[in-house]
């Protein structure tokens, strides 16, 4: 998930720099700056909102945590022989 953020990351940084050199290189037509702003908001706000900047550091280190407990009840689950779809039938 975090590889997509940072690819949509990106197409609205290279957007951005398409909208300001063609402000800063001549006349402009307001439709097309209008369209490359828009174009550069549709990739940049699906970026911040998979990347959760905005995120407090109990939520990040809950989130975590959580990842850690997962990770371990996998761990378990594969030494005592148990599978992981046995486990998905009881916890959807």
């Amino acid at each position: 998930m975090r590889s997509f953020s940072l690819l949509f990351t990106f197409i609205a940084l290279v957007v951005l720099a398409m909208l300001l050199i063609y402000v800063v290189r001549g006349p402009v037509d307001p439709f097309i700056a209008v369209v490359l702003f828009i174009s550069f908001l549709a990739c940049a706000i699906p970026a911040l909102y998979l990347l959760k900047p905005f995120e407090g550091k109990d939520a990040l280190e809950r989130r975590r945590k959580e990842r850690r407990e997962k990770i371990k009840r996998r761990s378990e689950r594969r030494e005592s022989g148990e599978s992981e779809n046995e486990d998905s039938r009881r916890n959807p």
